[in-house]
């Protein structure tokens, strides 16, 4: 797998755990009784965070050989 179609696909990965998990939490504070315009700064930073770590536990593991079970993530370049 070349480098730019690495790059696309953990670019791909993050964003799709950022959006989830900010839709995740917005749909909580809404049912706690928050509007949507109160609460998306700080359930979006928690998001980005959240994602960041996320991915980049993956991608470590990735270069370092670990399998995925339920994924496929591009073979590690050694």
């Amino acid at each position: 797998m070349s480098k730019f179609n690495t790059v696309i696909h953990w670019s791909g990965q993050y964003l799709l755990a950022a959006s989830s998990m900010f839709m995740l939490l917005e749909v909580i504070d809404m049912l706690r009784g928050e509007a949507f315009g109160a609460a998306w700064r700080e359930s979006l930073a928690w998001a980005v965070l959240a994602a960041a770590i996320f991915i980049g536990s993956r991608y470590y593991q990735a270069k370092r050989g670990a399998a995925c079970a339920v994924c496929k993530d591009p073979p590690a370049r050694g």
